[in-house]
């Protein structure tokens, strides 16, 4: 398959609300984001145009809407291992499509991208940006702060916020962000991955 042009994916990182990007997101041909991303109120920020939804069907994942026209979910090795094809079953529950409506990246697949990162279960945005990078010539990436520098994600409640920021509520525990922040980053620095910044003001 040819690979395609041009994506950019929009994390869930509070950096976003540092600029007001909006109206340049919308003009991107394929716009992905990730999880429980929201647009509504936020439109300034992070533009309204949604091609792909990435996801990792987890228990936190809330239902949408409006499903995007493409819906890409990543399950962690270990969860494809032990489930098998019910885990089809979970998905289609959990994000109320039926199994035609979403592609669930293969077992292979999600092993690899343990295997180059180097962590087990990367995180939903960062294992988007790998899929991004084998489909597409050009992967542009905005809002990606791997609960490094900033705890929150930008659309979470004051409450959650507040518990997350003094640590009481603990965000992304399961993951090694270090490691994942180091891998893109290397990225960025060859030029395979692209910083919406840095992109709109070359």
């Amino acid at each position: 398959m040819p690979r395609q042009d041009i994506i950019l994916i929009i994390g869930n990182g509070r950096s976003v609300l540092d600029y007001s990007f909006g109206e340049q997101i919308n003009k991107f041909t394929v716009v992905g984001r990730i999880n429980n991303y929201s647009t509504k109120k936020y439109e300034d920020y992070v533009g309204h145009k949604t091609d792909i939804w990435f996801n990792g069907a987890n228990q936190n994942l809330k239902k949408r809407k409006t499903i995007p026209s493409e819906v890409v979910v990543f399950i962690p090795p270990e969860i494809l291992h032990r489930k098998g094809e019910t885990i089809n079953h979970r998905i289609s529950k959990k994000l109320n499509i039926s199994k035609e409506k979403y592609s669930l990246v293969p077992l292979e697949t999600m092993e690899q991208y343990e295997k180059q990162l180097g962590v087990t279960r990367p995180t939903t945005g960062t294992s988007s940006i790998l899929w991004a990078m084998e489909i597409y010539k050009k992967v542009i990436i905005h809002g990606f702060d791997f609960f490094i520098d900033s705890k929150t994600h930008y659309n979470e409640n004051i409450i959650n916020k507040w518990l997350i920021d003094f640590g009481l509520n603990k965000k992304a525990g399961k993951h090694n962000m270090d490691a994942e922040k180091k891998y893109i980053n290397t990225q960025i620095q060859e030029n395979k991955v692209i910083q919406l910044k840095e992109y709109l003001n070359p």
